[in-house]
């Protein structure tokens, strides 16, 4: 069987589920191509062939210039704008699979798939596709994308989710629901090996956050618990692993609240050197809400990640978070917003770590059980075989 994975862009830092699941798919397959119209600058080795083919940026002169000329011009610019990067990503597709003729395409967001679906319909390729948050959330109101996706929800062989919430998102859209799989994201530690909490107690009582600085994370939110937590547990620390559009905000609350002392920006790091930073903390915590814009976040990765290490997580009643974190027994759950909540609850597990390593060990479990790798990978490969049989 021979697959090609198109995705906008590989190499990124927060899409660790992209490379895990590279690893498992050539594990069973090595006919695996990755299609791309980008790769970024944190790039990474993967154990297939990736081809770069520009189809999400117009790049041909007289697609730039008319591109202008709606914007400046046109009434229409949206809806022509659209359409005219429709053609441009069949243009560029088109010979991208005929030349790796593919038995099967697997599409990593809905955004993407928009452009995908045309090129593989009229080549006669089954297809599916994964979706994740923003694609179902805040994307949808561009209404060019929303009737689009439409069409993808009618063509593709499959929609994959990893969560019930999403789920649910995708059938109040209209995706046929016998077609939507939800399929955990597998959680890789990198081989690290988990802190005995008799290790962990010897360390300053710490609180740890990893991923982007986006609205949807609110890490303005948790900066105004943490200071909440100084009050009652002076020695509290929090560490911060991430960048993103939110830092300058969050740097201005730091000097604000008077924390430069407490609370560590390491910035943007690679998995490996971020879990080994996580591993040495008592709490995560991430306040993750619905952003303006709608945007929400798909799967908590960074929590299930740092569930597995052990840590008791704290964190918001929001989309996919209540299915993996179970308020009192793995973690608690607060309301999007209420930071006071969140403080409290931190407080609560800094100044009774027994409660922190009950919780802590009893979510390692649950995400081992209900987040495997391999699992992730060969039910996708399964779907992908189905796809081509059908």
């Amino acid at each position: 069987m021979k697959i090609s994975y198109i995705i906008s862009s590989v190499g990124l830092v927060s899409e660790t589920f992209v490379t895990d699941l590279v690893y498992g798919l050539a594990s069973l397959e090595k006919q695996l191509t990755i299609l791309c119209n980008d790769r970024s600058a944190h790039d990474i080795l993967l154990p297939c062939q990736i081809q770069t083919v520009e189809f999400l940026c117009l790049t041909s002169i007289f697609d730039r210039i008319s591109y202008r000329f709606d914007y400046l011009w046109d009434r229409q610019q949206d809806r022509r704008t659209f359409e005219r990067q429709l053609h441009h990503a069949y243009r560029e597709l088109i010979p991208a699979l005929k030349q790796n003729r593919p038995d099967v395409v697997y599409v990593d967001f809905g955004t993407v798939a928009v452009f995908v679906r045309q090129a593989c319909a009229d080549l006669n390729i089954p297809f599916v596709v994964h979706f994740h948050g923003a694609d179902v959330t805040s994307a949808l109101e561009n209404h060019h994308y929303r009737e689009s996706l439409h069409r993808v929800f009618a063509n593709a062989s499959a929609l994959v989710v990893a969560s019930d919430h999403i789920r649910r998102l995708l059938i109040l859209e209209g995706a046929p629901a016998a077609k939507i799989q939800v399929i955990r994201c597998g959680i890789n530690i990198e081989g690290i090996i988990p802190l005995s909490w008799q290790e962990r107690r010897l360390l300053p009582p710490g609180v740890v956050f990893m991923g982007r600085f986006t609205p949807k994370k609110n890490p303005i939110a948790l900066i105004e618990a943490f200071a909440l937590v100084k009050q009652q547990v002076p020695t509290a620390r929090l560490t911060c692993i991430g960048d993103g559009v939110e830092l300058n905000r969050v740097k201005a609350r730091i000097e604000k609240l008077k924390l430069e002392d407490s609370v560590q920006l390491c910035g943007a790091l690679p998995r490996s050197e971020a879990l080994l930073i996580v591993n040495r903390h008592w709490v995560y915590a991430q306040h993750s809400v619905t952003a303006p814009s709608g945007d929400q976040e798909g799967f908590g990765i960074s929590l299930a990640e740092a569930a597995m290490l052990g840590l008791p997580i704290v964190a918001t009643l929001h989309n996919g978070i209540p299915e993996q974190v179970i308020d009192r027994e793995t973690g608690f759950l607060v309301r999007e917003f209420d930071y006071e909540t969140m403080a409290a609850k931190i407080v609560k597990l800094l100044l009774d770590p027994d409660l922190a390593a009950q919780m802590g060990n009893a979510g390692s479990k649950r995400i081992a059980d209900l987040c495997q790798t391999d699992r992730r990978a060969q039910a996708i490969y399964h779907l992908l075989q189905v796809a081509i049989n059908n």
